[in-house]
C-alpha cells in the first residue's frame, strides 16, 4: 500500500481526521495481556502511521517501537518531541512482516496493529510475530470500519456506495466519480469484510478472541464492547476523515480537475441528512479486535 509513502501525503492531516481509541479499550488489552502474568517491558506498533497508539503504550510498557513502511509516517512520528526528549520510544520504517534488526527473537512482550492488518501479507506477519514474540506474549490487532449514522440508513449507505461501488459500473458515468475502486487491493475488500476470515495460526498462538461489534446488531454498544467509538461530528470533520483516506488520495492524483470527490460525497450527504455542514451529527463505527497469546 503506497498511497501513505507519498511525500506530498498530510501525515499530520491525517492523524487528526481519524477517530481514536478509549482507555476502555486499552484497560481490556492489558488486563488480557496481565491475566497470564505477562510483563510490560516492551511494545511493538506495527503500521504505527503518526503514531498515536505507539504514544498511547508508554502508558502502560517500559520501551515502545513503532514500525512502518510509510517513511512519510516515521517522519512524522519523529519530529514529535516525545520522541526528541525520551529515551522510551523509538521509531523505524520498516515492512510489518519484519521487524527492525536490533529487535531479537523471543524479545517482545506485546505486538499491536490498529487499523493496518488488511494491508499485511498475514502469513506472514503472523510469522515474524510469533518470532519475535515472547512465550505468552501478546498479538493484538483491530479496527474501527465506515460511519453509521445514527437514525439515517441512507447517510449510511452513501458512505458504503462512495468507498466500494464504482459510478461508471452502477451508473454509467463516464469517469469514476467513487474513489473506490481506487483503493489498494486487496486489502479494502479484506477490511470490508471485517478480516472474518483471518486469525492468528493455532499453531503458534492460543487463547485467541475475536470481538466483532456493530450498532445495529448490539444497541446497548457501550456495554457490548470495550471498542466503543461514538463520535459527534460536522459533515465539514467527516470531509477531513474522507480525506484522509488512501482511495481518496488515489482518486485525486488521478482527477485533479474533476469536481472532488470527498466534496461531492459531502454535499449528498447534507441533502439526505438535511443540515448544513457545521451541524453537529452522531455516528458510531462497528468494530473489531483480535487477541491471541504466543504459545
Amino acid at each position: 500500500m503506497t498511497t501513505y509513502q507519498n511525500q506530498d501525503f498530510d501525515a499530520e492531516r491525517y492523524n487528526a481526521a481519524r477517530p481514536t481509541y478509549p482507555d476502555s479499550f486499552y484497560k481490556c488489552l492489558l488486563d488480557y495481556h496481565k491475566s497470564k502474568g505477562n510483563p510490560t517491558h516492551l511494545a511493538m506498533d506495527v503500521g504505527c502511521g503518526p503514531g498515536f497508539v505507539a504514544f498511547k503504550l508508554l502508558d502502560y510498557f517500559d520501551q515502545v517501537v513503532g514500525t512502518d513502511f510509510s517513511h512519510t509516517m516515521i517522519e512524522q512520528c519523529n519530529k514529535d518531541p516525545r520522541v526528541e526528549f525520551s529515551d522510551k520510544i523509538r521509531f523505524y520504517a520498516t515492512p510489518a512482516e519484519q521487524a527492525p534488526e536490533e529487535i531479537q527473537p523471543g524479545s517482545v512482550d506485546m505486538i499491536t496493529a490498529a487499523e493496518a492488518c488488511h494491508w499485511f501479507d498475514h502469513p506472514r506477519f503472523f510469522k515474524e510475530s510469533a518470532r519475535i514474540l515472547k512465550s505468552g506474549g501478546t498479538l493484538a490487532y483491530w479496527f474501527y470500519f465506515d460511519p453509521v449514522f445514527v437514525g439515517n440508513q441512507k447517510a449510511t449507505d452513501l458512505v458504503v456506495e462512495w468507498s466500494y461501488d464504482s459510478s461508471v459500473k452502477k451508473y454509467g458515468d463516464s469517469y469514476e466519480r467513487f474513489f473506490g475502486p481506487y483503493f489498494d487491493q486487496p486489502g479494502h475488500d479484506i477490511f470490508r469484510t471485517t478480516l472474518s476470515h483471518i486469525s492468528p495460526p493455532e499453531s503458534d498462538f492460543t487463547d485467541i478472541i475475536r470481538h466483532y461489534y456493530h450498532p445495529h446488531e448490539h444497541p446497548d454498544g457501550e456495554q457490548y464492547t470495550s471498542l466503543y467509538i461514538p463520535r459527534r461530528v460536522s459533515l465539514n470533520t467527516f470531509r477531513a476523515q474522507a480525506k484522509s483516506w488512501s482511495g481518496y488520495h488515489n482518486w485525486k492524483r488521478e482527477h485533479p480537475d474533476k469536481l472532488d470527490a470527498a466534496d461531492e460525497l459531502i454535499d449528498k450527504l447534507a441533502e439526505t441528512l438535511n443540515v448544513d455542514l457545521d451541524t453537529e451529527l452522531d455516528v458510531i463505527f462497528p468494530t473489531v479486535y483480535t487477541f491471541a497469546r504466543r504459545k
